[in-house]
């Protein structure tokens, strides 16, 4: 599988553009749920730009070494913020769209437990074919689309400076 390499000031002006979209957007919300771990460090860039507070929630989809699970597993949920936030106007965030299979699957326990205003932003979207299905009236917002490559994201490199190596390396198509 192909791979591709980010650094922080990429990231930093894709997530930018990507409040942007929200803000131009006909939704507003209240806050922003996290799905850790790849979704903490977009979503506390977009809390500069959106200027609402983050949840999170932590769900593992991989298993250690690095392949799909059956279903994404509940690791930390909403308990402290449930009762506070159920009327609320919700922004799950992640890093990832790539099978959707997470996503599908935060969004229908959040619903199940009575979350029902709900969107959906990632850093990056995939173009392929999507395992999980979101509701088709669901507001989804996507900073950038990329084929279906290994992304790598600067803060899980054990070696930054091999990291910032590897982008400055690469060859990137235009989007």
């Amino acid at each position: 599988m192909k791979k591709i390499w980010y650094n922080y000031e990429d990231i930093h002006r894709a997530i930018k553009q990507l409040a942007e979209k929200i803000q131009a957007s006909e939704h507003s919300f209240d806050a922003m749920i996290a799905i850790g771990g790849g979704g903490f460090i977009p979503a506390r860039i977009l809390r500069s730009f959106l200027n609402i507070p983050v949840y999170t929630v932590t769900l593992s989809y991989y298993d250690v070494n690095d392949q799909p699970t059956d279903l994404p597993q509940k690791i930390q949920w909403t308990d402290g913020f449930d009762k506070k936030l159920k009327e609320k106007k919700l922004l799950i965030i992640d890093e990832v769209d790539d099978s959707r299979a997470t996503l599908e699957f935060c969004v229908r326990e959040l619903q199940h437990e009575g979350f029902n205003q709900l969107g959906v932003a990632v850093l990056h979207e995939k173009r392929k074919t999507k395992k999980g299905v979101l509701p088709a009236d669901m507001p989804f917002y996507s900073a950038i689309q990329v084929d279906d490559w290994w992304i790598n994201y600067p803060w899980d490199a054990l070696d930054i400076d091999e990291h910032y190596q590897n982008v400055v390396s690469q060859s990137l198509p235009e989007n």
